[in-house]
């Protein structure tokens, strides 16, 4: 069951590069993400869900924040959400599934930079640590 099942991390992917991607072993993977915010507002920043090779849900995967941001902060949220996947899976990008969301809110008035790292699973047994660099505009 777990061959079949496909983890799928995206910190809004298609909206964001990756500013850049270090390989730490086999199972577990730094990666760092940016995005531009407006100071205040609540931004969803991303989505984690797993699903199967059929497009149903696997399980609600795990996300913990492993460092917050210093000027605003972050919510995981569970709901329902269509997974951004490709190659095989893209066909389940009409299917909704129960996911995680990440929506990151600057405190009022703040401008400048902020961070924080999301830790998560990803495929079999592997973990990959986010860290989300969020600019803060007014």
């Amino acid at each position: 069951m777990m061959r079949n099942m496909i983890a799928a991390f995206t910190l809004a992917v298609f909206s964001i590069g990756a500013s850049g991607l270090a390989e730490a072993s086999d199972s577990f993977k730094k990666q760092s993400l940016s995005r531009t915010v407006m100071s205040g507002v609540r931004t969803k920043l991303g989505q984690h869900w797993h699903i199967n090779n059929d497009c149903s849900l696997a399980d609600v995967p795990v996300v913990r924040i492993v460092e917050p941001p210093k000027h605003g902060r972050v919510e995981i949220v569970r709901q329902s959400v269509f997974p951004t996947s490709s190659g095989k899976l893209e066909r389940c990008r009409t299917v909704k599934v129960m996911g995680l969301v990440a929506y990151y809110t600057a405190k009022a008035g703040y401008v400048g930079e902020d961070s924080f790292v999301l830790r998560s699973p990803y495929g079999d047994g592997k973990i990959a640590d986010t860290t989300m660099n969020v600019t803060v505009l007014k």
